[in-house]
């Protein structure tokens, strides 16, 4: 030790056994957790890479065509107007065998949600990437047969998460910029007491309104005609019935004399100047009707027929009472 004192030696030998050994690869590290931290790099524990940490790449522009990613194994970037589906968000980009990535979008509303988007590319230096598809969630979910601003009939007056009644309500454009697609003025159609009918080839304009109408149209009504032909009336025996007493009046007749003409007899009538009866005074007399019938003719002819009023206050088919709602996107 004096030796090593004397030359000087003593505060090199000590840096020394501090030291770390090549054939240790970093083993003999008593702090490796806080060593990986300070120079930077990424920790690891066995054979899996488990960072604490994944710093930003910056913007990442978006790999188009064939193009690959450089960098081998996990990097995150940021969207930002530069080529991706989505105007904001966060890429992460996984580049191994083959290459894929996750697409974290952001959205410029408060509050508000943003969709979410995957792609891949395989191991073949020629090959393509795929279309970004969208990842739903309970508030983006898929369109299925309803896209965003159809008319959905609805069975319960309780309206689901991300769903609206269609009532003639204004909306939030900026909010829901798919539904603003479908209904640029910012007001959701009043569906109560509608239906809906597709539009015709020419004369009516979408989201245009028709009210309750028959299809003109025309009637006729008739009655049967019917020939009733003669007809009897039924019969009633009148009885005897008296005439009226205003009948006052006398007959006119010739004289006559009794004469002998030979042997025999007899009474001539005399004619000439004549006479007349004595007068009877005002009387009725009785005259006998009987029983009997009379005939009426009717013969062919026609009636007027008046058709009543029927119906409901508008124009219906027979129908079930549904709400109708709207996807909010």
């Amino acid at each position: 030790d004096g030796l090593i004192e004397y030359v000087g030696l003593r505060e090199t030998i000590n840096h020394a056994a501090d030291a770390l050994l090549k054939s240790q690869n970093g083993g003999d590290i008593p702090e490796k957790p806080l060593f990986v931290q300070n120079i930077g790099a990424l920790p690891a524990s066995g054979t899996a890479v488990a960072a604490n940490r994944l710093a930003s790449r910056g913007a990442l522009p978006a790999l188009t065509g064939a193009t690959r990613g450089s960098d081998s194994g996990l990097i995150m970037g940021e969207v930002y107007n530069n080529g991706y589906p989505t105007q904001y968000g966060n890429i992460l980009r996984l580049t191994g065998t083959g290459d894929g990535e996750i697409l974290i979008g952001w959205s410029g509303t408060n509050g508000a949600p943003a969709p979410a988007y995957i792609r891949s590319h395989r191991d073949t230096a020629d090959a393509e990437w795929s279309e970004w598809a969208m990842l739903y969630t309970s508030l983006n979910p898929p369109p299925n047969s309803y896209p965003v601003g159809a008319a959905i009939a609805w069975p319960s007056d309780a309206t689901p998460a991300g769903y609206a009644l269609m009532q003639g309500q204004s909306f939030d454009k900026s909010a829901y910029p798919l539904l603003a697609i479908a209904y640029p003025s910012g007001i959701i159609p009043d569906m109560r007491g509608w239906t809906i009918k597709g539009k015709p080839i020419s004369g009516r304009a979408v989201l245009s309104q028709e009210m309750d109408g028959n299809k003109s149209h025309s009637h006729s009504a008739r009655a049967q005609d019917t020939d009733l032909g003669t007809k009897s009336t039924s019969s009633f025996d009148y009885g005897t019935k008296s005439t009226n007493t205003t009948g006052n009046h006398t007959h006119q007749f010739g004289g006559y004399i009794n004469s002998y003409w030979g042997d025999s007899n007899h009474t001539s009538f005399q004619p000439g100047g004549g006479a007349w009866t004595q007068a009877a005074g005002d009387h009725a007399h009785t005259v006998y009707i009987g029983g009997h019938e009379h005939t009426m003719y009717i013969g062919p002819h026609g009636h007027v027929v008046i058709v009543d009023a029927d119906g409901n206050a508008e124009t219906t088919v027979k129908n079930i009472a549904f709400n109708y709602i709207v996807r909010l996107a």
